[in-house]
C-alpha cells in the first residue's frame, strides 16, 4: 500500500535525517534532532552512566513475571562501529563496499539561535574492493571513519565479518567540560550507511545450529522453514539483503529494518463453496458434496506425500504425511457417522441452523440483510468438526482421550470451530439422553478475566440460537439451552445479595452484559431483575425473539449462586475460578449433580498461556477435576486452541494427561497446510514490522522521539486526503510490566507532548514556506502563537491543517483499571478520528494480546522486546486486522541484550517467527508445585464425585479404607502417573498422595475420639476445618482461593568484596 510505504518513510527521515533549507539545523542539536543511524565518537568507558529499568515478579505491580534487577546502574557506550557478518564460498570472491555518512558542525553566529552545517561524507562515491587476501583495513571519510574485513575460514569458504566504525575521539580531559556537547554533536556520524555488493562469490545461509543436535519437534521446524534463508547477521544493527537489478547480493546494515510478514488465510479448500454454506449442509443431499471436499484433502496430502520422497530428513517428512492421513481419516469418519447415526445428522443439521441464525441476526442488528449462501463456514472449520464429531460423541473412540488442539494465526476463526462443536454436541446429548441431557455439556475456560467476559458475550448469540430452534422442535429438551458466566467478584456478581445491591446502586456495567444478546438493545435498569434469591436477565424489545414474552428471563446469568441453582448448558470461565471447588459445595451442580450427566466436553482456550507457575498449579487442579468426573462415569472430551505454541505434545501431558493432535496438521513447508495458507504479499499487504533503537537517549526517554513522529505522522501526510487520516490514527503502545507503562503516561503528558508540539511547528513552517518562499523568516514566525494571527488566506488555509497541535486523549489498558473501565475503552477503541472521545493513545500491557478485535486499529508501537516469541506474536496482531495494513514499530532498548539480539537478528526472526516461539514450562509434580495444591487435587476429587462427601460436613466422614474413597484414589493416582514421565516423581507423587490421605485420616479420627466436629471449611472456631485460606493458620491445610498470585517472591543482592569460603 502506497500511503504505508509513505508513512514508514515520513518516520524514517524524521528519525535519522531529511534534507535540510541551506544543508542548515536550526534551533537544536543534531542529537537531539536525530536519534538512530548513527554512530558516535569514541569516548572514555566512564563517559557515561545508564540507570537500569527494573523488573519485577509482583504481581500487583507487572501484568507478567519478569526478573527483578537488583543493580541500579551500568556503564554504557553508545555504539561507535556497526557491521555485518555473512558466509560466502568461491574460487574467486570479490566484494565492493559502500559507505556514505554525514556530520554536522556548528557555525559561529551571533543569533541566539542555534545553527548546525551538514556535510556530507562520502568519499566522492568511491568504494572499496575486497578480496580474503587483500587489505584488511580502509580509513574512509577522510580518516574520521574506518572500515574493517575479519576473513574466518569455514567449511569450504569463509564467515565475513565487515564493520565500519568511527575513529574520532574525544579525549579524558572534555568528558566534563563546556565543549562535550559540541564535540559530541560534531564528531558523531549521521544518516550512516554501510552496504557490501558481492560482485562473484556464493552467499549461503548462515551457519545454524548442527542438525544432529536438534529435537524431531525442532527438525519438522527446520524442514518446514528450510526456505527461509537467514544470509547475514548484524553486529550493533540490523543487516538486510536483497538481490539488486544486476543480479548480484547485497548486504548492508540496516539501521531501521523493515519486514512484511504476510498474512495467513482460511479461505482455502477448492472454487466450490457450496460445501461451506450453513444453508445447504442443512439439506439431506450435504454428505455428498462433504465427501468431495474430503476428497480434495486427500489429493493434495497425496501430492505431499509425493514431494516428501525427495525431502533431505525423509523421517520426519514421513512423519508429517502420518499426521495428514490421520486427519483425513477422522474426518471420513465423521462423515460416516453423520450417513449411520440419525440423532447425529439432526444434531448437525441444527448446529449449521445455529451458525447460520446467529450470524445472520448479528448483520440484521446492524441493518445489513445478506442472501443466506453468503453466511458459510471457513474450510478449516468444517474440516475440525468432520474430523472431532465421533470423539465428542462416543467415550469408546480411539481418539476420545486426545485432546484436539486448533492451532492457527489469530483472528482465522477459532473460536467458530469449538463452539460448533458444542453446538453439535448439546442437541445430540438432548437427543440421545432426554431424560439427563441437560444440566451443563460443556465448559469453557479462559485465562484473562477480560478475555473469559468478551468470550461470554460472543458465545451467547450462539446460545440463543440454539434455544430458538429448541423452541420449535420438543425433542430436544423443555429445559432452555443457556450459557453462565463464572469468574470472580471484581467481574460480576458472585450472590444474589450482591447483585440486588448492584441494580439498586445502578452499578449495571457489574453484570458485564449491556444489551440483549440477541438483538443488541441497550439494557437500562429494569432489563436487570433481582430479589434476595434471584436474578435474571430480561429484553423488553418487542421485536425481539426473546422480548415477545418478558414474563421468560434471557437463556444466560453472570451470578454465581444463578448458576449453582440452574447449571447452564455451557460454563464459560476462567480457569482459576476452579480453585473454589474445594471449597463450594453448590459448584457440584456443574458436575451433573444429582440428575444430569456429566460435563462431556472441556474446551481450553490459550492453551500457550497455561504455562510457568500458573500452569503448574492448574496441572494439579486439572488432576482433580478429571478424576471427579471419571468417578462419575464420565470421560470427557477435551479441545484446546492457540495461536502460538511450542513442545505442546509435553504441555499437553503434563496439563491434562492425554495424547495431543495438532489441526491443521502441517504440511512440508510452513506457508501452506491446505486449511491454512500464506497470502502473497503481491495479492494482498501483510502486517509490517520496522525496527528501532535509539542509542543515545536513556531507556526511559527512547520512546519519545518515535512516538511524537508517530503522533505527527497522519497530519503531515494526510492533511489532503481526510479518507486516509484516520488509518494510523490511534498508537497502541505495549509494554512488558507496570512500570513501563506508568513511565511512558508520563512521557506523554511532557516530553512527548512538547516534541509533538517542535515537530508541528517544523512541518508548519516547512508547508508555509513551500508556497510562499522565506514567508516565515519575513514575518519572524518562530512559535505556534505565531501563527494565530495570520490573514493571509492561502497561509491560513494551510495553517488550519496544522493547528491546533493534536490535543492527546491517553487511556489505559491495565490491571489497575478495573473490568468496566477495560471493557470500555476496547469499546472506544473503535471510535475514528473524526467522532468524539476517538482515543489517540492507549497504553496497554499483556492484557491486549488476547481478546482485542478493533478492525480500525492498524499501528503499534513495542516497547522493549517482550519476554517470550508467543506474547510478541499475539500482541502485535492486534493491529492490521481489518483494511488498513498494520504497522507495528518496535522501540528496542539499547541496554537490555534481548533486545539487542532481536534488532541484530530482525529480518530473520521476522521472517519466520513462528518457528521462534519458545517451549512452554510447567512442572505440576514438582515438590514445591505438590506442597502447594496436591491436597487441593484430592479435596476436589473427594467431594466431587458424588460419593456422598460433597457438604462441608461431610469432611469428618472421610475414611480412607472404604471401597469408594479408595476406588476414587485409584483414579486419582492413574492419572497422575499418566502426566509424569520420570519415574523417580511418579513414586515421590504417590507417596505424597498417600502421607496426604493419612492427614486427612489423622484429622478424622482425631475429631471422633475428641466428638469435635470437622468440617471442609467455616468460620466457626468450634469446628475443626480441613482446609484454610493461606493467610491463616485455622486448619489442616492451607488452600488457594484462586491460581492468581501462585509465587512466592524473594530478593537476592549480591554483595561485592565477599568470597566463597573455601575448604
Amino acid at each position: 500500500m502506497e500511503e504505508r510505504r509513505e508513512f514508514t518513510a515520513y518516520v524514517k527521515k524524521q528519525l535519522t535525517g531529511f534534507k535540510l533549507e541551506n544543508d542548515t539545523l536550526l534551533g537544536k542539536q543534531p542529537l537531539e534532532r536525530f536519534f538512530t543511524g548513527l554512530l558516535f565518537p569514541i569516548m572514555s568507558e566512564d563517559a557515561l552512566v545508564e540507570d537500569l529499568e527494573e523488573y519485577t515478579n509482583n504481581p500487583d505491580a507487572n501484568e507478567t513475571t519478569q526478573i527483578q534487577s537488583v543493580g541500579k546502574t551500568q556503564r554504557y557506550m553508545p555504539p561507535s562501529s556497526a557491521g555485518f557478518s555473512f558466509f560466502i564460498s568461491g574460487n574467486d570472491i570479490k566484494l565492493r563496499i559502500y559507505h556514505k555518512a554525514s556530520g554536522f558542525k556548528k557555525n559561529k553566529t551571533k543569533d541566539k539561535v542555534e545553527s548546525w552545517q551538514k556535510t556530507l561524507l562520502a568519499d566522492d562515491g568511491k568504494e572499496i574492493e575486497l578480496t580474503p587476501n587483500g587489505k584488511k583495513q580502509h580509513a574512509v571519510f577522510s580518516n574520521k571513519a574506518e572500515v574493517d574485513a575479519l576473513w574466518r575460514p569455514y567449511n569450504d569458504g569463509y564467515i565475513v565479518t565487515l564493520t565500519l566504525s568511527n575513529q574520532q575521539r574525544i579525549s579524558d580531559s572534555d568528558i566534563d567540560g563546556k565543549g562535550f556537547i559540541k564535540q559530541r554533536n560534531e564528531k558523531t556520524l549521521f544518516e550512516v550507511e554501510f552496504k557490501c555488493i558481492v560482485e562473484s562469490g556464493e552467499v549461503a545461509d548462515y551457519p545454524a545450529t548442527e542438525k544432529s543436535l536438534l529435537d524431531a519437534e525442532e527438525r519438522e521446524i527446520q524442514l518446514r522453514y528450510q526456505e527461509l534463508k537467514a544470509y547475514a547477521v548484524g553486529h550493533g544493527v540490523a543487516a538486510s539483503w536483497k538481490i539488486n537489478s544486476q543480479g548480484d547480493r547485497e548486504i548492508w546494515a540496516d539501521f531501521m529494518p523493515k519486514v512484511e510478514v504476510p498474512q495467513v488465510t482460511a479461505d482455502t479448500g477448492g472454487n466450490d463453496n457450496k460445501v461451506l454454506e450453513f444453508d445447504f449442509l442443512q439439506r439431506d443431499g450435504a454428505i455428498d458434496k462433504l465427501e468431495d471436499f474430503i476428497h480434495n484433502y486427500e489429493q493434495w496430502i497425496k501430492s505431499q506425500e509425493e514431494k516428501s520422497n525427495i525431502e533431505s530428513d525423509l523421517e520426519i517428512a514421513k512423519n508429517i504425511i502420518k499426521n495428514l492421513e490421520i486427519a483425513k481419516q477422522r474426518m471420513q469418519q465423521g462423515i460416516k457417522l453423520l450417513k449411520e447415526n440419525n440423532n447425529a445428522n439432526t444434531a448437525f443439521m441444527a448446529m449449521n441452523k445455529a451458525m447460520l441464525m446467529q450470524w445472520q441476526q448479528s448483520d440484521k442488528n446492524k441493518g445489513n440483510i445478506k442472501e443466506k449462501s453468503l453466511y458459510r463456514w471457513r474450510p478449516f472449520q468444517l474440516a475440525f468438526i468432520l474430523m472431532t464429531l465421533e470423539s465428542s460423541i462416543n467415550e469408546n473412540d480411539e481418539y476420545r482421550d486426545t485432546l484436539d488442539l486448533i492451532w492457527f494465526p489469530t483472528g482465522g476463526g477459532k473460536t467458530e470451530a469449538y463452539l460448533g462443536l458444542m453446538t453439535f454436541l448439546f442437541i445430540y446429548r438432548r437427543l440421545e439422553t432426554p431424560a439427563s441431557g441437560s444440566g451443563t455439556s460443556a465448559i469453557m475456560r479462559y485465562t484473562l478475566r477480560l478475555l473469559t467476559a468478551q468470550q461470554f458475550v460472543r458465545a451467547n448469540k450462539v446460545i440463543f440460537a440454539l434455544d430458538i430452534i429448541r423452541q420449535e422442535n420438543k425433542s430436544f429438551g423443555s429445559e432452555p439451552f443457556s450459557s453462565g458466566l463464572w469468574v470472580g467478584g471484581a467481574t460480576s456478581p458472585n450472590s444474589f445479595k450482591d447483585a440486588l445491591e448492584y441494580v439498586e446502586d445502578n452499578k449495571l456495567e457489574k453484570f458485564v452484559i449491556n444489551s440483549c444478546p440477541w438483538c443488541e438493545a441497550k439494557f437500562k435498569r429494569q432489563n436487570y431483575r433481582a430479589t434476595n434469591d434471584s436474578f435474571n436477565f430480561y429484553c423488553t424489545n418487542d421485536d425481539c425473539d426473546f422480548g415477545k414474552t418478558q414474563s421468560n428471563p434471557l437463556p444466560c446469568n453472570v451470578v454465581d449462586e444463578a448458576l449453582y441453582a440452574n447449571p447452564p448448558s455451557l460454563l464459560i470461565a476462567t480457569v482459576d475460578k476452579f480453585a473454589r471447588l474445594c471449597w463450594e459445595s453448590r459448584a457440584s451442580s456443574f458436575f451433573g449433580g444429582k440428575r444430569n450427566k456429566p460435563p462431556e466436553l472441556i474446551i481450553q482456550d490459550e492453551l500457550h498461556l497455561i504455562s510457568d507457575a500458573l500452569g503448574s498449579i492448574v496441572g494439579l487442579y486439572e488432576v482433580g477435576i478429571e478424576t471427579a468426573l471419571i468417578a462419575r462415569g464420565a470421560r470427557v472430551k477435551y479441545i484446546a486452541s492457540t495461536a502460538t505454541i511450542k513442545n505442546a505434545e509435553q504441555q499437553v501431558k503434563s496439563l491434562f494427561a492425554k495424547e495431543m493432535k495438532i489441526f491443521p496438521p502441517s504440511g512440508l513447508r510452513y506457508d501452506d497446510s491446505y486449511f491454512a495458507k500464506t497470502v502473497p504479499l503481491n495479492e494482498k499487504p501483510g502486517r509490517l514490522y520496522v525496527g528501532y533503537l535509539a542509542p543515545l537517549p536513556s531507556r526511559e526517554n527512547s520512546l519519545s522521539p518515535l512516538a511524537a513522529t508517530l503522533l505527527s505522522a497522519p497530519t503531515q501526510l494526510f492533511k489532503d486526503k481526510e479518507e486516509l487520516i484516520d488509518n494510523w490514527w490511534t498508537q497502541i503502545i505495549y509494554h512488558g510490566s507496570l512500570k513501563g507503562l506508568s513511565n511512558s503516561s508520563t512521557l506523554y503528558q511532557s516530553s512527548i507532548s512538547g516534541r509533538l508540539s517542535s515537530m508541528t511547528l517544523e512541518n508548519l513552517m516547512r508547508a508555509v514556506d513551500d508556497v510562499s518562499p522565506n514567508f516565515c523568516h519575513d514575518k519572524n514566525i518562530k512559535t505556534i502563537n505565531d501563527f494565530q494571527n495570520i490573514a493571509d488566506s492561502e497561509i491560513k488555509q494551510i495553517v488550519d491543517k496544522y493547528l491546533p497541535v493534536r490535543e492527546l486523549n491517553i487511556k489505559e489498558l491495565s490491571s489497575k483499571r478495573s473490568a468496566e473501565e477495560n471493557a470500555q475503552i476496547f469499546n472506544a477503541l473503535a471510535i475514528e478520528k473524526f467522532e468524539n472521545h476517538s482515543i489517540d493513545v492507549a497504553l496497554a500491557t499483556n492484557m491486549v494480546a488476547t481478546g482485542l478485535d478493533v478492525q480500525r486499529l492498524a499501528l503499534m508501537v513495542i516497547n522493549g522486546q517482550p519476554l517470550t516469541t508467543a506474547e510478541y506474536i499475539q500482541a502485535s496482531s492486534r493491529v492490521g486486522r481489518g483494511k488498513t495494513p498494520g504497522i507495528v514499530f518496535v522501540n528496542y532498548y539499547k541496554t537490555q541484550a534481548r533486545s539487542l539480539s532481536h534488532y541484530e537478528n530482525f529480518r530473520s526472526y521476522h521472517e519466520g517467527f513462528y518457528r521462534f516461539v519458545e517451549p512452554s514450562s510447567l512442572t505440576p509434580f514438582t515438590h514445591q508445585a505438590r506442597m502447594r495444591a496436591l491436597h487441593s487435587a484430592i479435596v476436589v476429587a473427594i467431594r466431587h464425585s458424588d460419593i456422598g462427601l460433597l457438604d462441608n460436613n461431610n469432611a469428618g466422614d472421610f475414611d480412607k479404607n472404604i471401597d469408594k474413597v479408595k476406588k476414587v484414589i485409584n483414579v486419582l493416582k492413574i492419572r497422575c502417573k499418566n502426566a509424569i514421565d520420570n519415574s523417580d516423581a511418579r513414586q515421590q507423587t504417590m507417596r505424597h498422595i498417600d502421607k496426604l490421605l493419612d492427614e486427612w485420616q489423622a484429622e478424622k479420627e482425631y475429631c471422633d475420639e475428641n466428638r469435635a466436629k470437622m468440617v471442609f471449611y467455616e468460620t466457626d472456631r468450634g469446628s475443626q476445618n480441613l482446609i484454610c485460606n493461606f493467610d491463616q493458620k485455622n486448619g489442616r491445610w492451607q488452600t488457594l482461593q484462586s491460581m492468581r498470585n501462585v509465587e512466592k517472591s524473594a530478593l537476592v543482592k549480591l554483595i561485592p568484596g565477599l568470597k566463597k569460603n573455601e575448604e
